[in-house]
C-alpha cells in the first residue's frame, strides 16, 4: 500500500526492461509512522490556531454543564458510560475525566487543547488507515487535514467535546475500508472503530458498507465491522433505555433542501454567514447549486470510466459513494431529528442566514464534500499520465490554499462569552464572602457549572464521587 513511496519505475534508455528502484525498508517503515505523527500534529495546531484566544477559554454547552457535572457527580469513570440525551459520548468524557485530573481554573483551556488533540488523532488515524483506498501520500495527507481545514467548523464545532462527533464520523468510511493482512493488523481499526461508534450514533448512517466487509474475501475486516455493529448496538441500548427531550416542532423538507445548499456547500467558499448573505443577496441561491456542482463533478471524476474488476479502484470509488450520499443524509439526518428554526429560510427567505449564522449540522456533510475534491485528485494521479499528475497537483495546492485563507482565525459562537478564568477569579471573591459554592456561566446563555468553594480554593477537582 506504500508504493507511491517505496519504489519507483523508470526505463532504460536502451529500452530494455524495467528496473525498481526500492527504498530501504527501515526508511519505509520509518515513514509509515513519522508521516502520521506528523500530520495529526499539524491538524491538532491548525484547530488550536483556528480559535480565538478568548474562546479557547471559554466553556461551550455540554462541556461543563453536562460533562464536567456528571463527572463530579457520578466520581471517576462511572460517568464514562452514563447516556446523555439518549446516547453515549464516550470520547467527550475521556476528557473530561482527563481534564478534570489538571488545575479547575485551566479547565477550559484543557478542554480546548484535549478537543483539538482529537482533531489531529482523527487525521493521524486517516493517514494510517486510509493506505488502501488513497495511495499517493500527499494526497492522502491533505484528505486527512480536511475535517481540520473546513471552514464551517470553526464557528461551533472546533474545540469543544459537545461537538466532536463531527470529526469521528468522518472515520467511520475510511474504517470500513480497511483490509488488514495479519489478523493483528485489525485490533487497531477495530478499536477505532468501536470507540467511535460509542462516540458517535450518526455512524449508523455507513452500516450499508458493511455488506463490503462481511465476506469470505475480508474475514480479517470482521472484526473493524463487529466492534462497529457493538458500538452502534450500545447506542441503539442507549436509545431505548434513556429519555430524550426534544421540543416538537415542524421542520419544512424545503428548507432541509435549501439549508444543504445554503450551508454545508456554501459554507466551503464563505466561512462567515454574514459573507454567505451578501453574495446570496447578489447573486442569488443560483451560486450554492453551481457549487454544489462543482462537488458533483469531482465525483465524477472518480466515478465515471469503465469499471474493470481488479483495477484498483474499487476502495477509492466506495468512499467517494459514501462521502458524496453521507453528505445530505448527514445534513437532513441531523436537522430532521434535531429541528431547527435556525434554517426557516421559506418563512425569512435564504439571506436570513446572515443573522441565524451556520448551524453545527452542516460540519460532517461539509467535510464529505470538500473530501471529494482531495479524492478527485486522487483519481487523476493514478491515471499515470504527466498532464492528469500536474492537474492533480494545481487542484490539491489550490485547494489547501483557498482553505488556508479561510482558516485564519475570526469570531466564533462563543466570542464574548463569559471565560472560564474569569468566571473562576470571581468564584473565589464569592467564596472569599463565605459562600459554599459558586456559579460558573458558559455559552451559550443559561449553560454552566456549579463549583464547591474546596473545589475554588484548592483549584482542584474532587478526585472522588460527591
Amino acid at each position: 500500500m506504500m508504493t507511491d513511496m517505496s519504489s519507483a519505475a523508470v526505463t532504460p534508455i536502451d529500452g530494455g526492461p524495467r528496473t525498481r528502484l526500492t527504498a530501504p525498508a527501515w526508511l519505509v517503515r520509518a515513514a509509515g509512522v513519522v508521516l502520521p505523527v506528523v500530520v495529526g500534529l499539524l491538524a491538532a495546531a491548525i484547530a488550536w490556531f483556528r480559535l480565538p484566544a478568548g474562546a479557547r477559554d471559554t466553556l461551550w454547552a455540554e462541556d461543563a454543564a453536562v460533562f464536567l457535572t456528571q463527572r463530579l457527580q457520578l466520581g471517576p469513570f462511572a460517568s464514562l458510560v452514563h447516556p446523555y440525551d439518549g446516547y453515549q459520548h464516550l470520547v467527550p468524557r475521556l476528557i473530561a475525566e482527563v481534564a478534570v485530573a489538571l488545575p479547575a481554573e485551566s479547565y477550559a483551556r484543557t478542554v480546548t487543547a484535549l478537543c483539538c488533540a482529537v482533531v489531529g488523532l482523527v487525521a493521524a488515524a486517516t493517514m494510517v488507515f486510509a493506505r488502501r483506498t488513497i495511495r499517493t501520500t500527499a494526497v492522502r495527507a491533505v484528505f486527512a487535514l480536511v475535517p481540520a481545514l473546513t471552514p464551517v467548523v470553526a464557528f461551533e464545532v472546533l474545540g469543544n467535546s459537545a461537538n466532536l462527533h463531527s470529526f469521528l464520523l468522518f472515520l467511520v468510511p475510511v474504517l470500513l475500508l480497511v483490509r488488514p493482512r495479519t489478523w493483528a493488523g485489525s485490533v487497531a481499526p477495530a478499536v477505532t472503530a468501536f470507540v467511535v461508534a460509542v462516540s458517535e450514533i450518526q455512524a449508523v448512517y455507513f452500516v450499508p458498507m458493511l455488506v463490503l466487509v462481511l465476506t469470505p474475501r475480508s474475514r480479517r475486516s470482521w472484526p473493524i465491522g463487529g466492534a462497529l455493529v457493538l458500538g452502534l448496538g450500545l447506542q441503539m441500548l442507549s436509545v431505548l433505555t434513556s429519555a430524550r427531550v426534544r421540543t416538537p416542532m415542524h421542520q419544512d423538507p424545503s428548507d432541509v433542501v435549501t439549508g444543504w445548499f445554503l450551508e454545508p456547500v456554501l459554507s466551503t467558499l464563505y466561512p462567515k454567514a454574514g459573507s454567505a448573505a451578501v453574495r446570496l443577496a447578489q447573486l442569488g441561491f443560483g451560486i450554492a447549486v453551481v457549487l454544489a456542482l462543482v462537488f458533483v463533478a469531482a465525483a465524477a471524476v472518480v466515478l465515471v470510466g469503465r469499471w474493470r474488476r481488479g483495477d484498483g479502484l474499487g476502495p477509492l470509488r466506495t468512499l467517494t459513494i459514501a462521502l458524496l450520499v453521507g453528505s445530505p443524509l448527514a445534513w437532513a439526518a441531523g436537522v430532521v431529528l434535531n429541528p431547527t428554526p435556525l434554517i426557516d429560510f421559506s418563512e425569512h427567505g435564504i439571506t436570513s442566514i446572515g443573522q441565524t449564522g451556520y448551524v453545527r449540522y452542516a460540519a460532517p456533510a461539509s467535510m464529505f464534500l470538500i473530501g471529494l475534491v482531495v479524492l478527485a485528485a486522487e483519481r487523476l494521479v493514478r491515471i499515470g499520465r504527466t498532464r492528469a499528475t500536474v492537474v492533480a497537483a494545481v487542484l490539491l495546492v489550490g485547494l489547501c490554499v483557498l482553505l488556508g485563507v479561510r482558516a485564519l482565525p475570526h469570531d466564533v459562537a462563543r466570542s464574548g462569552a463569559p471565560t472560564w478564568s474569569a468566571e473562576f477569579r470571581q468564584g473565589e471573591r464569592d467564596c472569599e464572602r463565605g459562600a459554599e459554592d459558586s456559579r460558573l456561566e458558559q455559552a451559550p446563555w443559561g449553560w454552566g457549572a456549579t463549583l464547591t468553594c474546596s473545589t475554588i480554593q484548592d483549584d482542584a477537582f474532587p478526585t472522588d464521587q460527591r
